[in-house]
């Protein structure tokens, strides 16, 4: 089963959370404006130089990614004190899913950072002021698995409501967030107890929450992209619908029932992507009566890794179109990677930290 052009590499750093340490150059910065201070009663003065720099508003991108920040270190809280207090260690489902959860939110969080916001943890890591202690916990920050399990739900919904909105380089990454968190909120639910658990918005539930500064709209993408992104998902929407019908056909009872409503939704979703990309003047694939069976034929080895592939591909396929695609157009793709990683929930133990996307780990520190 062919799979998608790697995406482009995304380079992030992560580092330790804490309180950032004053560079050089920012003391030079203060010792220069203490200097300056006497002249403050004479009235403005005039130096010779521009006008002080008044920085715009914020657009709908950092508003966004300034709320997902602060969800995301909840989480990350929440996570350390399910972790430390051990009430999942006794399933290990819950135990895998808060280990993969502690090792992929501050990835995620890291890569929501500015690159100004980055290197300044970095100094902050490089050069600690002496005593430093790390900070205090986020307010409201989840004290056990069923508050754990809330914030993931919160986190979820506004990723994939900011999906909807940003620019198509920020929504990539959105997306991927949404996905992950609700693969692992999935997984966490049985452990939390189902009372409150909301399930992830569907298609027709994604539309704009948020008004959009017209200061700094945000942007999308090339076209020639977005023809190709949502060609792949066609094909491998169709080529889903076929195998699941294949593994129905060898499947008996719930199994065989299961099947056959995946082959549907696949099937339907292909249909749904062939009516835009007609629209929008992008490639429409059709339906194939038979498509090419991995290895030529159909073992049992194959025929029971095939959902856990398929889920993945796909996975891939929609968030690479949510940040591709018009922003009218991302609903049904920001829907499907979200059903597509709650599918994933009882087949695997982890999922990458932000599907479809490589994160570059940075150079050690020296000491």
């Amino acid at each position: 089963m062919s799979r998608p052009a790697a995406p482009p590499r995304a380079a992030f750093a992560p580092t330790r959370r804490g309180s950032l340490a004053p560079t050089r150059r920012a003391l030079l910065y203060a010792a220069g404006a203490a200097a300056l201070l006497p002249l403050a009663g004479c009235g403005r003065v005039a130096l010779g130089g521009p006008e002080e720099y008044t920085p715009p508003p914020p657009g709908i991108d950092d508003l966004y990614r300034r709320d997902l920040l602060e969800l995301l270190e909840r989480a990350i809280a929440g996570t350390e004190r399910v972790a430390a207090d051990g009430d999942a260690d006794a399933d290990p489902l819950l135990s895998s899913t808060v280990a993969a959860l502690s090792s992929a939110l501050p990835v995620q969080r890291t890569a929501l950072l500015t690159g100004a916001e980055s290197e300044k943890e970095r100094e902050a890591v490089e050069d600690p002021v002496p005593g430093q202690t790390s900070p205090p916990p986020p307010e409201e920050a989840p004290t056990d698995l069923a508050g754990l399990v809330a914030a993931l739900l919160q986190l979820r919904d506004l990723a994939a409501a900011a999906a909807r909105q940003v620019s198509g380089s920020l929504a990539r990454p959105v997306v991927a967030i949404a996905a992950h968190t609700a693969w692992a909120a999935q997984r966490l639910r049985g452990g939390a107890g189902s009372d409150g658990f909301a399930p992830s918005p569907t298609a027709e539930e994604l539309v704009p929450t948020r008004e959009v500064p017209a200061t700094d709209p945000p942007s999308i993408g090339a076209e020639s992209d977005y023809h190709s992104t949502i060609e792949r998902a066609q094909l491998e929407e169709w080529y889903a619908g076929y195998l699941h019908e294949v593994l129905a056909a060898r499947s008996e009872d719930e199994s065989r029932q299961q099947h056959l409503d995946l082959s549907e939704r696949h099937r339907r979703r292909a249909a749904e992507l062939g009516v835009i990309a007609e629209q929008d003047g992008a490639p429409v694939v059709a339906r194939q009566a038979v498509y090419a069976i991995p290895g030529g034929t159909l073992d049992a080895q194959t025929a029971a890794q095939l959902p856990t592939l398929l889920a993945r591909g796909l996975l891939i396929d929609h968030v690479a179109l949510v940040g591709a695609a018009p922003f009218e157009r991302r609903p049904l793709p920001i829907a499907a990677a979200l059903q597509e990683a709650e599918r994933l929930a009882p087949l695997v133990d982890r999922m990458e930290p932000l599907p479809s996307l490589e994160v570059e780990q940075p150079p050690p520190v020296e000491e």
